[in-house]
């Protein structure tokens, strides 16, 4: 049967030859043909790679392309104001920073400023207080200047009311004092003893003391009040505990203060008359400032002319 076939087929191949070769011919055109119009459908685009066929634009694509032309174009502007806003937000950061330190050293400007007038208020205040200070210990020395006054015009009338009148006269003195109600000042004069000459006796003393104030009479050695009166110079304890200090330190002693200043009472300056010392006591130690002891010396000045004349008219100055 295979060689029938075989035989078949060489006589067709004999007879016809030329036809095949007719037909090689053609199949090669054909298959040039199509790949010419492969090339020239993939060139214009109207096919694909694999030669499919590509979709002609509608006129909805064509709206779909511009709508996304115009994105991208929306885009891009978006893109190009993202970057100026990136940009103005950095100067605006920038600004920022600099507003923080002028801010800063506004502030620190402003605290010292603040400082400055919290010092001006305080020195205000000081000197607000400092003249009603003032003030104050000015129309005490007034009403002593009066009450003195007033006491040597009238011997009849001082006479019968001379302990009232001192006692006025040394409240006068003890109101000059700072915070005299925390210090509890008292004070007490003192003049020469008629009978023991080296002792010193009570002669007038201010509110506050009880009738024992009368008893006590300090010695010219040994007390506050008896070195004042030797070395006519003012003498200030600020603590009358302290052992270096001249203090007569009674046994039983009912004292509550811790301080005294002893002031001569005196006149003259190269030979001086003395007649008597005032002394101050306070409750605290360092009682008594340099201004207080100022102010105690010129009460001491402005009541000497009265105990003066109420001496000498006893017949008791020294």
């Amino acid at each position: 049967m295979s060689e029938d076939l075989l035989h078949l087929f060489e006589i067709f191949d004999k007879n016809t030859g030329w036809f095949f070769d007719f037909l090689v011919i053609t199949f090669s055109i054909s298959i040039a043909i199509l790949i010419g119009i492969y090339l020239y459908r993939f060139a214009s685009g109207k096919s694909d790679l694999m030669g499919r066929k590509t979709e002609e634009p509608t006129q909805d694509n064509q709206v779909t392309l511009l709508q996304l032309e115009s994105c991208r174009k929306k885009n891009e502007e978006l893109e190009k104001k993202q970057v100026l806003l990136e940009q103005e937000v950095q100067e605006l950061l920038d600004l920022l920073k600099e507003k923080e330190q002028e801010l800063s050293k506004n502030a620190v400007n402003l605290m010292k400023a603040v400082q400055e007038v919290e010092i001006l208020k305080q020195l205000y205040e000081e000197l607000d207080a400092k003249y009603d200070d003032e003030t104050y210990t000015m129309s005490q020395i007034m009403y002593t200047a009066d009450e003195v006054a007033a006491a040597i015009a009238n011997e009849e009338r001082f006479k019968q009311n001379r302990d009232d009148i001192f006692m006025n006269l040394l409240d006068y003195l003890v109101n000059t004092l700072k915070n005299f109600r925390d210090k509890n000042p008292r004070v007490i004069i003192h003049v020469k003893h008629p009978n023991h000459p080296g002792k010193l006796t009570h002669y007038a003393h201010s509110s506050g003391h009880t009738h024992r104030v009368k008893i006590y009479e300090p010695p010219l050695y040994g007390s506050a009040a008896g070195r004042a009166w030797r070395t006519q110079e003012v003498y200030y304890a600020p603590d009358v505990e302290d052992q270096k200090y001249e203090y007569d330190r009674k046994e039983h002693s009912r004292k509550v203060y811790r301080s005294i200043l002893c002031i001569p009472l005196k006149a003259g300056v190269e030979h001086p008359n003395i007649i008597g010392v005032l002394s101050i006591t306070g409750t605290p130690a360092n009682a008594f400032e340099k201004i207080e002891i100022e102010r105690a010396l010129l009460f001491a000045s402005l009541i000497y002319p009265l105990i003066y004349i109420d001496l000498k008219q006893e017949g008791r100055l020294p």
